[in-house]
């Protein structure tokens, strides 16, 4: 992954941190997000050095509590000591610097300003201007998305874009409403997909089973904006997108684990897993028990 001084190793650095857990993707044309995890011990970091000043944000979500110091423009601000859940919101173009004196254990989601106008480019989506937290907010929502988004970041390998591609769309869905200086650009949710446009949705579903595949691709070849699809395909569905993915590569590996003709590690390439292990992990999940007990139960 490209690194940069505001997200991934290149924020690493900044924080005296030789790497970080990152991950970044671009949700539709103009949109980019990334999200790393920021992790230290008791020792603490000291204080940072500046993010070259920029047209973007970092919004923080804590998951230990945390006592810092901030500066802005080379001037002290106020923060009291903060609770796990709290998220809060910097703007790169004040060139913050920060001193941590003890253990930190954050997400930080990175994303220019240019991302939130594109976001609103396809006319489902509220345009956001500004973004502002006030201090010491507690946001169990964003607490949540982040959570979900951990082992993605522990496992980048595993993380299909599919997913990745959802958990930003919540993220900023939920950003955007509760936190943005919104215009009035409102819009409506009419239902599900045509019998036509879920079709299609699902064979390009399953010809992408790697899920190297965006909402906004599926959303793009439906005519409709990413959170629109993303909300009709459940509508249709009953589940989410990244979940019928899922649902779709056990389906699969399960053709091929009655045919015999493949080894366990050869159907979880052919399915989209990043490896065996990953392979027997979610088709545990979703079937009840792993591919060779599975198989066992069929020749019975």
């Amino acid at each position: 992954m490209e690194s940069d001084e505001a997200y991934g190793d290149g924020i690493a650095n900044r924080f005296h941190l030789k790497s970080a857990a990152s991950i970044a993707t671009h949700l539709r044309p103009g949109a980019f997000f990334a999200a790393t995890h920021m992790l230290c011990g008791d020792e603490g970091l000291g204080k940072t050095l500046p993010i070259p000043a920029r047209s973007a944000y970092i919004v923080c979500i804590l998951f230990q509590p945390l006592v810092h110091e901030l500066w802005l423009a080379g001037k002290p601000v106020p923060v009291g000591p903060l609770p796990s859940g709290t998220i809060s919101v910097v703007n790169l173009e004040q060139e913050p610097t920060g001193f941590y004196g003890g253990r930190l254990d954050s997400l930080q989601i990175y994303f220019p300003k240019e991302s939130l106008t594109a976001m609103a480019d396809d006319g489902d989506t509220r345009v956001v201007h500004d973004v502002a937290i006030p201090n010491g907010t507690i946001d169990p929502v964003a607490y949540q998305l982040s959570l979900l988004m951990r082992p993605a970041l522990k496992h980048p390998e595993q993380a299909n874009l599919l997913f990745l591609s959802g958990l930003m769309e919540a993220f900023y869905a939920h950003l955007s409403w509760r936190y943005g200086n919104l215009c009035d650009k409102t819009v409506r949710f009419k239902g599900g997909l045509s019998p036509r446009d879920l079709a299609r949705a699902k064979e390009l579903i399953d010809q992408n089973l790697s899920g190297d595949v965006s909402l906004a691709f599926l959303g793009k070849e439906c005519g409709m904006s990413p959170n629109h699809f993303a909300r009709a395909f459940r509508q249709s569905t009953g589940i989410p997108p990244h979940r019928w993915l899922l649902l779709r590569r056990v389906e699969f590996a399960k053709i091929m684990l009655e045919r015999g003709e493949m080894t366990a590690s050869e159907i979880a390439s052919a399915t989209g897993f990043a490896d065996q292990s990953h392979l027997i992990r979610v088709f545990s999940q979703i079937v009840g028990a792993t591919p060779k007990v599975w198989k066992a139960g069929q020749k019975r």
